[in-house]
This record gives C-alpha cells, structure tokens and sequence, in this order.
C-alpha cells in the first residue's frame, strides 16, 4: 500500500481474501481482470458486474481458455476468446 501510495496511484484498494467470492462490498464493477484459472467462472464474480461491465479471465484445469464475460440490459454475453495457460486458482 504504501509503494502504490508513492507512485501516485491513490485511488487502488487492495484486499486480501478468496477471490472467487468477489468483493460485494465495492461492487458493481466496470471491469473485472482474473490472473489465475478457476475450474469454472464464479458467479459471485459475474453478479458483481455493472451493466456494461466484462470480466476477461482463464478457465479451466488442464485446457483453459481466454473468457470475456459481458454483462448487458438483456443479460450476460460470454466468449471464448483462445487457448490459455495460467496457474490454477486454488
């Protein structure tokens, strides 16, 4: 925090926590990036979207892809983009 402070980025929150659950709390959110791969996208992550909001993470365990998940007024869009390899989320 204090290194994020230093360097003028002031306006990130960092938080310590599982990440499949999201952080309720602050959302909903414009954009969501994951860095690990979960077996399946968590629906807490989808649900904390704003409309107009995408979430672009991997998915899967020994094939994952590149998803880009789009949150609409009619819904949720979702798309595969290509074939990935990222560390698991565990």
């Amino acid at each position: 925090r204090e290194l994020l402070a230093r360097l003028g980025y002031d306006t990130v929150h960092v938080r310590l926590g599982d990440g499949r659950s999201g952080w309720p709390e602050a959302s909903p959110f414009a954009g969501i990036l994951l860095t690990a791969a979960p077996k399946t996208i968590p629906s807490p992550l989808v649900d904390q979207l704003a409309v107009g909001g995408r979430l672009v993470g991997p998915e899967g365990r020994a094939q994952q892809d590149l998803i880009l998940i789009e949150k609409t007024p009619k819904g949720v869009r979702r798309t595969t983009i290509f074939p990935v390899a990222f560390v698991p989320l565990r």
